[in-house]
């Protein structure tokens, strides 16, 4: 089946999440995208935990399907003539660096531009491109910190624990997909490229702008009560005999059903407990009913009478757990890949996030070691002999 984005070619500069995260979207859509290192590799591939081949189990999941090649930006004349020729074999250009850092590569947007008119430069940093802070480096916890996301929610008399699993990245990295697929379709209605310029602050703020608004009109400021749900439920996550089972009962409807399950049904008609908010308000009344009511069962069964009586509800697992759920399993939420080494016969990768009923991505190679793909692009893309590559290798450039 031919792919949506199959004659679309990227140049992915970028590392650890965001731009990387983008590029794999883009890339088990059927856009050719190429990783491009320093050559020996850069930080992203070994930071954390090292698998048995050297590199960490991070790396691999955000570069399947794309290709790599070695090109050191910084070296010399040579590095800013090469970037020249894939531009101009090329759609995009995908960076997670800082403006300053941008410059120094070439990467600017108008450099790239007198090069290729039609080229799409998707730059992603923590701060974006403009403003007092762009030149500032940042990851995704420092948005967190400073958009107000780690004081948004916690337990009372504890510091600030911010999100672990690194939403601002992956936010933006997705937002970045979109963007660079807006500024395509614009390509091809007027010939045009341009910039799509993110930053992991604006992603963060996206996020947390509801409860911006509440302190500033309101003069609310949620307050810190662990995992229950502010202004609603009861919604939070109870203790089973032998585990905890998280209940979400939002709306009318559901917190009827709830009472009535447990038990106390003479609630519903209770004024005080008429809508959301008073029942957030009376959460101390009604939430050690359901905690109660929930003691008494294992996890199986709360979920059992839970789903029976239609009220949302999930088991808590840990990561060394998930992969058993038949549900996960039987819609290829998960695929496992061979990475090529020992050990590393069958690594679980997440499976492509959005499906296509008609234009479904795929998963169809893993991440590419450094520099695997230097002759297939370097000589067979933009012609350069073998006594090219070795003089430009021996100069460190490649």
């Amino acid at each position: 089946m031919k792919s949506v984005l199959e004659n679309i070619r990227v140049l992915d500069f970028s590392r650890f999440i965001a731009g990387p995260y983008c590029g794999m979207l883009l890339a088990d859509m059927g856009a050719e995208v190429i990783r491009i290192d320093r050559p020996g590799g850069e930080e992203d591939r070994t930071i954390g935990l090292v698998a048995p081949n050297g590199e960490n189990l991070i790396f691999p999941c955000y570069a399947r399907n794309k290709k790599g090649i070695t090109l050191n930006l910084f070296s010399n004349d040579h590095g800013s003539a090469i970037l020249a020729d894939l531009v101009r074999q090329s759609d995009v250009v995908l960076h997670s660096f800082s403006p300053e850092a941008a410059k120094m590569a070439g990467l600017i947007y108008e450099n790239l531009a007198g090069i290729n008119p039609k080229i799409i430069v998707t730059a992603i940093s923590c701060f974006g491109s403009t403003g007092p802070y762009a030149n500032r480096t940042g990851f995704d916890f420092i948005a967190q910190a400073m958009s107000g996301a780690m004081k948004i929610g916690g337990y009372p008399d504890k510091p600030p624990i911010r999100a672990f699993m690194n939403p601002n990245d992956h936010g933006t990295g997705a937002i970045a997909a979109f963007g660079t697929m807006v500024a395509l379709r614009h390509r091809d209605q007027t010939g045009e490229g341009q910039l799509v310029d993110l930053s992991l602050m604006q992603t963060a703020m996206t996020y947390v702008m509801p409860m911006i608004s509440e302190a500033e009109v309101l003069g609310r400021i949620r307050p810190f009560i662990g995992n229950r749900s502010v202004y609603m439920g009861p919604t939070d996550l109870y203790q089973c005999k032998d585990g905890y089972v998280f209940v979400a009962t939002v709306m009318n409807s559901l917190w009827r059903r709830l009472a009535r399950l447990i038990g106390h049904e003479e609630l519903i008609d209770d004024p005080d407990l008429q809508t959301d908010y008073q029942r957030y308000e009376n959460r101390d009344r009604i939430d050690p009913l359901v905690a109660e009511w929930i003691a008494g069962y294992t996890v199986a069964e709360v979920l059992e009478k839970l789903e029976a009586a239609r009220i949302p509800c999930g088991p808590l697992r840990g990561v060394e757990e998930v992969l058993d759920d038949p549900h996960i399993r039987s819609e290829n939420m998960v695929e496992f890949m061979d990475f090529g080494a020992p050990g590393l016969e069958k690594v679980p990768t997440s499976g492509i996030p959005a499906r296509l009923s008609k234009t479904p991505g795929s998963i169809a190679r893993r991440h590419p070691r450094v520099g695997e793909h230097n002759s297939e692009i370097y000589e067979d893309l933009l012609g350069y002999g073998p006594a090219t590559l070795n003089d430009l290798r021996e100069k460190g450039v490649i």
